[in-house]
């Protein structure tokens, strides 16, 4: 089990290697669809965006009422949703999405603890008891019939993620340079 400095690290350290990532290719190529489906960096941006939008919802509203469908049914059918956040986003500019994918990790954790105590990350979701999300269907334990948890949900944002890096660094042949990353001054660094 993570504590909330742990947690807090992991996702601002994913974070860091996506805009790391990112990052390194020109505007230019941001709409290459050369990420697996045809996706643009700028798609897998904006699906991962969307996803931690998803998880800001569903822990911020389940403190105060059921679920909305549109919560649920985002993992019911995945692509779909996927397709509403690329949307979304589609016009955004590349330095407003690496902005909000950079405030995005402090976001997430702070809907995630609220005001849970020291066993927040415990805390489940019954409604989603039929989630095979992301990649969930690989981590049993995040799926039961009381629902996914907090950690274990915080815990599938950090697995896709990372997966997600890695066909960013295939499709352009890239890693990650986090040092000159959080040297560079042209990005504000995580508060």
């Amino acid at each position: 089990m993570l504590n909330t400095d742990d947690t807090l690290h992991a996702l601002r350290e994913q974070r860091l290697t996506t805009l790391a990532l990112a990052d390194q290719i020109k505007e230019d190529r941001w709409r290459e669809p050369l990420l697996p489906g045809d996706r643009s960096l700028h798609d897998l941006l904006a699906h991962i965006l969307g996803w931690d939008e998803w998880a800001v919802g569903v822990f911020e509203i389940s403190r105060l009422r059921a679920l909305p469908p549109v919560l649920i049914d985002a993992l019911r059918d995945v692509d779909a949703y996927n397709a509403r956040a690329m949307r979304r986003y589609a016009n955004i500019t590349r330095d407003d999405l690496m902005s909000a994918l950079q405030a995005s990790p402090d976001r997430v954790l702070a809907s995630a603890i609220g005001p849970g105590g020291e066993h927040w990350q415990d805390r489940r979701f019954p409604e989603l008891a039929h989630a095979r999300t992301l990649d969930a269907q690989k981590d049993e334990s995040v799926v039961t019939s009381r629902g996914p948890s907090v950690g274990g949900l915080l815990r599938v944002l950090l697995r896709h993620e990372m997966s997600h890096n890695q066909e960013i660094s295939a499709a352009f042949g890239i890693t990650p340079d986090l040092e000159r990353f959080r040297d560079d001054d042209s990005v504000p660094a995580a508060e």
